[in-house]
């Protein structure tokens, strides 16, 4: 798959609540595809959005859990088998 086609994905995949994309957002921070090009893993980062106040972390990561599935969606319908998606600072799948 053409990276380019990947990014395109990307960009029409909403922040829910926003009227932003993920790529506009700065959320993704690279992507790899496999030699085969059936498997993705993006790598995001909400870190550099995530503030002190228990409260608002709650929130961010209720709106993680939905620009996962999101970005999973999307990539799904733009032909990969298996999407993963991956905390940038961690290394851990969501």
């Amino acid at each position: 798959m053409d990276i380019s086609k990947v990014w395109r994905a990307l960009s029409k995949t909403e922040v829910p609540g926003f009227d932003i994309d993920v790529v506009s957002a700065g959320l993704v921070s690279r992507v790899r595809i496999s030699r085969d090009g059936s498997r993705i893993a993006v790598f995001i980062d909400f870190t550099g959005s995530d503030p002190s106040c228990g409260f608002c972390k709650f929130i961010n990561h209720t709106l993680m859990k939905t620009v996962v599935e999101r970005i999973k969606e999307s990539l799904h319908g733009s032909g990969f088998k298996e999407v993963s998606v991956v905390d940038a600072s961690t290394g851990v799948e969501l």
